[in-house]
């Protein structure tokens, strides 16, 4: 009987097949890939011979590619097509710190020909900020902002990408956005209001406006705060007589309107959103009629408007109906699309289809190195916090690990052993924590959960409240929450993962960046006994002085600021109350290890934030490694420092958890790496993964056994660039 029992408790040790570093975290052979406007070309952003990400295209009819931007001192960030066959604006900046400077490229071979090197400046002013304001693809025209005489404002130019000429259209001492028509006029502004309400004007009397002198323009909208997560202008019909809108006003997930501009209460409800934001709003680029409407729940779902399309989506969706369809770009004329297929085990493919023989073709995988390798699962689920609040959170499991059937574990939990989510043993894991916060977590394919799922981790990510993607009323939960209740429902994730034997309670680390690295501080310091150790990759560890060093450019949304981290630096109580949530002022609390990653030029999260942490565990002879990056901003992003940063990250991740790890050495990749403190780290050795027999976790409160457990449905992912959130602290 012993022994039976035994047969039925043993796992087989397994190995798995590392994945290298340098195939995971080399650059992409393709990113930033988007359709021209006349369907010829695909570009996309590559390395070059000498490991410098330019600008590549190809052929949308031939396999034939060339190398169209030849920089060498400072990669290429990305770039935008124009009007103007052969054309393109591309984007970079100083090390990452993110004063983003444009550049006008022509890339027909005959110019390639005379002066490869050759390029138009259109900002590379020192301490600038270049944006993109307006680009119509139907105009010479391209309107640009440029914070060239106030820091914290941007003035409108008009750059004609024909002539080259740059001209002032409005010279801004007020408003931190502006809105344009079909015809690149300016038709609408926004400046935040002193509760953090953003308030919308349109210049008076239906004139243009030459100024943005109060006397110019009429208040149009004023949206409250709590409003705000999910209200967003979109864009014009083709009258320039309507405008559509995502607004919040009565409700929690928001509704696609469009309504006369000279009469916005007369709106007229286009969709709305059922189960999750709403997310992409495709629109018709010449017509600009509304097409589609995404949501994003645990996937994406896709609502189609448009019965022209109907035929189009449904051949693509039955082409690859394992993956959730993702339309990258389209030809001006909607003749031919780029799209891939969302998929977390396994890399991007991308397809070129073209509408007029209903015909879709592989043009380009984008990682195909890792075809080879078994990935990770990644699952959707829901749970409760403590006082109630439904939390989405995904779980991804070790390729490896193996799972228990339904039959097999206690009703309550049979729902999740049928999604995947039981494993056999509970497992060694990381929670990975996302930043902004105003963000959420995605499913999709991940270097990163690829990454430490091959290395025997299991990975949760929680979008915990304060993250957009789920209506206002969770976005506007986390205000004033940080290093509380957003807190908490990360330990109520974890307290979930051990009562379903997901987890091991004492094998658990966290990592993240930016919010996640705030949040990873307070972990180790405000409850510094729950996991095993922390990475934090620029994270602020004091919100006082985050609050002091803001980016100029942020001062436009300073309320927003204010009302999300909870009080403000003008008052004694403020003070007092970011300071009792500011990890910096309990660093003698840390009692498990940590690793501190920062970037030097990070305009967000100063490199003083990582410093005085360090400072404070030094003083208290705590052990901490902080890792410093003279070349990197707001994270790290180039190549060899990328692959150097993950291979001190999952040395440490060996040493305190026992995972799988690639053999390392610091120095290995020629980074440009300052280890200016080393705490448990030793070599890496790759021992294979071993599974070991432990225990199932505790069980926990009957709270854990009766989240319920949301319909999933096939779905579609949102288009970034239109509900990315206008307050730029995003991770």
């Amino acid at each position: 009987m012993l022994s039976l029992l035994i047969s039925t408790l043993l796992i087989v040790a397994q190995s798995v097949e590392i994945i290298p570093r340098e195939v995971l975290f080399q650059d992409a052979k393709y990113s930033s890939v988007s359709l021209s406007p006349d369907a010829k070309q695909v570009g996309y952003v590559a390395p070059d011979d000498h490991g410098v990400k330019n600008v590549f295209v190809r052929c949308s009819s031939c396999s034939f590619s060339r190398q169209v931007t030849f920089e060498t001192d400072h990669p290429v960030l990305d770039f935008v097509w124009t009007s103007l066959p052969d054309v393109i604006i591309f984007i970079q900046d100083n090390h990452g710190d993110e004063n983003t400077k444009f550049y006008k490229k022509n890339i027909s071979s005959a110019a390639i020909n005379v002066d490869k090197t050759a390029r138009v400046v259109i900002s590379d002013k020192p301490n600038v900020k270049a944006v993109m304001m307006a680009n119509h693809l139907q105009s010479d025209i391209v309107l640009i902002g440029l914070n060239d005489e106030i820091p914290a404002l941007h003035n409108v130019y008009a750059f004609n990408c024909r002539t080259d000429q740059m001209t002032l259209v409005m010279r801004n001492k007020r408003f931190a956005m502006f809105f344009f028509d079909n015809d690149l006029n300016v038709r609408l502004t926004a400046q935040e209001g002193p509760d953090g309400e953003m308030i919308y004007y349109r210049p008076r009397g239906n004139q243009q406006a030459q100024s943005t002198d109060a006397v110019e323009w009429d208040e149009y909208l004023r949206i409250q705060h709590d409003d705000k997560p999910i209200t967003l202008p979109l864009t014009f019909d083709k009258s320039n007589n309507f405008m559509y809108w995502i607004m919040g006003e009565g409700s929690d997930l928001g509704n696609l309107v469009v309504f006369p501009f000279d009469d916005p209460s007369q709106k007229e409800i286009l969709y709305t959103a059922q189960k999750a934001q709403i997310g992409n709003v495709l629109i018709h680029p010449i017509d600009k009629t509304l097409l589609a409407v995404t949501e994003v729940y645990h996937k994406p779902e896709l609502f189609v408007a448009n019965d022209t399309f109907m035929e189009d989506l449904q051949y693509l969706v039955n082409l690859k109906p394992t993956g959730s369809l993702k339309i990258i770009s389209m030809s001006i004329d909607m003749s031919t699309w780029l799209v891939t297929y969302a998929s977390a085990d396994e890399p991007n493919d991308i397809y070129i289809f073209r509408r007029w023989n209903k015909k879709a073709e592989l043009f380009m995988s984008t990682r195909p190195e890792l075809k080879k390798y078994t990935l990770n699962k990644q699952i959707g689920f829901d749970f409760r916090a403590r006082d109630e609040i439904t939390i989405q959170a995904y779980l991804s499991l070790p390729p490896q690990a193996s799972l228990l059937k339904p039959s097999q574990v206690p009703d309550s939990d049979r729902v999740y052993a049928s999604l995947g989510m039981i494993p056999a043993v509970p497992q060694k894991m990381i929670v990975l924590v996302h930043g902004g916060p105003k963000a959420r977590d995605h499913y999709g394919f991940s270097a990163m959960n690829a990454w430490l799922t091959n290395r025997g981790y299991a990975v949760l990510q929680v979008n915990f409240r304060g993250s957009t993607g789920f209506g206002k009323a969770l976005t506007n939960a986390g205000n004033g929450e940080w290093g509380r209740k957003m807190h908490f429902d990360i330990l109520d994730a974890v307290e979930f993962a051990v009562s379903k034997g997901i987890a091991n309670r004492s094998e658990i680390a966290m990592m993240g960046g930016s919010y996640g690295g705030y949040e990873t501080l307070v972990a180790l310091t405000f409850t510094p006994q729950t996991f095993a150790c922390g990475v934090d990759i620029v994270g602020p560890s004091n919100l006082i002085s985050l609050v002091q060093a803001i980016p100029p450019y942020w001062r436009g949304f300073y309320n927003d600021l204010i009302k999300m981290v909870g009080a403000d630096i003008v008052t004694e109580d403020g003070r007092q109350s970011l300071q009792s949530r500011s990890p910096l002022f309990f660093a003698d609390r840390v009692s498990k290890p940590i690793m501190i990653i920062q970037g030097a030029n990070d305009p967000r999260v100063k490199q003083a934030e990582s410093d005085q942490f360090v400072a404070a565990l030094e003083k208290k002879r705590i052990p901490v490694t902080y890792l410093l990056y003279p070349d990197e901003g707001h994270g790290v992003r180039k190549q060899g420092n990328s692959m150097e940063q993950h291979g001190h990250i999952e040395t440490f991740l060996q040493q305190c958890l026992g995972g799988e790890a690639q053999p390392f050495q610091p120095g290995q990749y020629n980074s440009t790496a300052i280890l200016k403190n080393v705490g448990i780290e030793a070599p890496a050795v790759a021992k294979g993964l071993q599974t070991n027999v432990v225990p199932r976790g505790p069980m926990a409160p009957p709270i854990f056994y009766r989240p319920s457990i949301r319909a999933q449905r096939v779905m579609y992912p949102p288009n970034e660039n239109v509900m990315t959130r206008i307050f730029p602290v995003q991770g």
